[in-house]
């Protein structure tokens, strides 16, 4: 009796079922990297469009902030027991520290006069500092008893009369301030009639480090 290669009369041989299986086999491995390669790159253009996303939100809440005030602070207008280095003065406005002296408001979000003959309004501290990798806002309310501010405290000395300092941003890796005149000169905090704020948020994904910059610039209210 011959030997047959043959599984049947109508079926494949051997050698073709076997180069058929590695055939199959070669593709389910390249469609498996497709795969893997398009949801890392899916998953890191998400992550970064989180983080852009975090970086706009963290200077759209600092321009209203400088929308709605009238000027730098530098030193803080108002003592702060929790102030740099004990300092209750010792806020200054820096490339990396900014002090606004943003309107005070009463509860119907009426700004508060000192001099409503002159138009002179009572000013807030809003001061955002960068420590470690967290960019942090804390308030230094006046001593109007109209005032609706409330003022923060670092979290581990947060009260119910004093609440910790709100967080804006994390993984800051860079965060920049820059002031300028009415001539678009860079001066400084004392001078400035508008201000460019600049940051650079960083994390991981899937070990892989990724980061994403956004930059805005914003004018006084009068300016």
């Amino acid at each position: 009796m011959k030997n047959r290669s043959k599984l049947s009369d109508d079926g494949f041989t051997l050698i073709e079922l076997l180069v058929t299986m590695l055939v199959m086999a070669i593709m389910f491995v390249a469609m498996a990297n497709f795969i893997t390669d398009w949801m890392q790159t899916a998953g890191i253009a998400q992550a970064k469009a989180n983080l852009i996303s975090t970086a706009e939100y963290a200077l759209d809440e600092a321009n209203n902030d400088i929308l709605l005030s009238g000027s730098v602070d530098s030193p803080n207008r108002w003592p702060d027991p929790n102030g740099p280095g004990g300092n209750q003065y010792g806020w200054q406005s820096n490339s990396t520290t900014l002090v606004l002296a943003k309107v005070a408001v009463d509860s119907s979000g009426n700004a508060i006069y000192t001099d409503s003959n002159d138009y002179i309004t009572q000013k807030d501290d809003i001061i955002y500092y960068l420590s470690g990798t967290t960019l942090y806002r804390r308030v230094l309310a006046s001593t109007s008893t109209n005032d609706t501010a409330v003022t923060t405290c670092p979290a581990s000395l947060a009260t119910s009369t004093c609440p910790a300092d709100s967080i804006v941003a994390t993984g800051v890796t860079t965060w920049n301030i820059t002031y300028y005149d009415a001539n678009n000169q860079v001066v400084s905090p004392a001078n400035a009639r508008s201000i460019q704020l600049s940051i650079t948020i960083s994390t991981t994904y899937n070990g892989q480090p990724i980061n994403a910059s956004y930059t805005t610039r914003m004018v006084f209210r009068n300016a």
